[in-house]
């Protein structure tokens, strides 16, 4: 059994140097931690099935050549009809690419309807004393809107800094709008919630092989 640890973990450290991917890199892409990542190298644990099925789609080659001794030639695909399902790195490039861009100009959006607004009261009620303010909204709806890209497109882990500044933006809102009350306590509300944040960020995600070596009565 530990040889065949050590062979899966040998062929998965191999698989991902060839693509020249750091192990944070690949456990972007199979949406797990570079923990995680490391103990499957290191043969402390395994992937599961449905996680060694995604490596091996991802890599194109079958199950089969995980647990080949390295060096040897891996086996094709199981269906050999299929292309190989690896985006090439050029095309993935232009993904990142078009989704950052897709993000930055969502998050562009969210300022150019506060200028548009801002224009229309501040020509409409030029006394709205108020005005000025629907900028320091917009920050807070901002963060929403790269939270929300963050999480579908991009690393989840930054959601963590993400819900930091949408926390924030929105006390600096709140007591700017408010400022003639100086409620200096409502950045009183913000430290506990930062706490609870770090600690939220701290929590390590656990696949399916590492809940059965915790729980091995199950």
């Amino acid at each position: 059994m530990e040889d065949w640890k050590q062979t899966v973990a040998a062929n998965l450290a191999e698989l991902r140097k060839s693509q020249h991917l750091t192990q944070a890199q690949l456990a972007e892409k199979l949406h797990y931690s570079d923990k995680a990542i490391s103990k499957w190298e290191r043969g402390e644990s395994l992937p599961d099935l449905g996680v060694m099925k995604q490596i091996a789609d991802y890599y194109g080659i079958s199950i089969d050549s995980l647990m080949r001794m390295p060096g040897e030639s891996p086996a094709p695909a199981e269906d050999s009809e299929q292309e190989p399902k690896q985006t090439p790195e050029p095309a993935q490039d232009s993904i990142r690419r078009n989704r950052l861009l897709i993000a930055g100009m969502a998050a562009l959006l969210v300022w150019l309807i506060a200028s548009m607004i801002f224009v229309v009261l501040d020509t409409a009620v030029p006394e709205l004393e108020y005005g000025p303010f629907l900028f320091l909204y917009a920050l807070p709806v901002t963060a929403v809107v790269c939270l929300v890209f963050n999480s579908i497109w991009f690393n989840p882990r930054r959601n963590f800094a993400i819900i930091s500044v949408l926390l924030w933006s929105v006390i600096g809102a709140l007591f700017l709008t408010l400022y003639k009350y100086r409620i200096w306590k409502l950045f009183l509300i913000g430290i506990p919630a930062q706490l609870i944040i770090i600690l939220w960020s701290r929590l390590k995600p656990v696949g399916k092989t590492e809940r059965r070596n915790e729980n091995p009565e199950q």
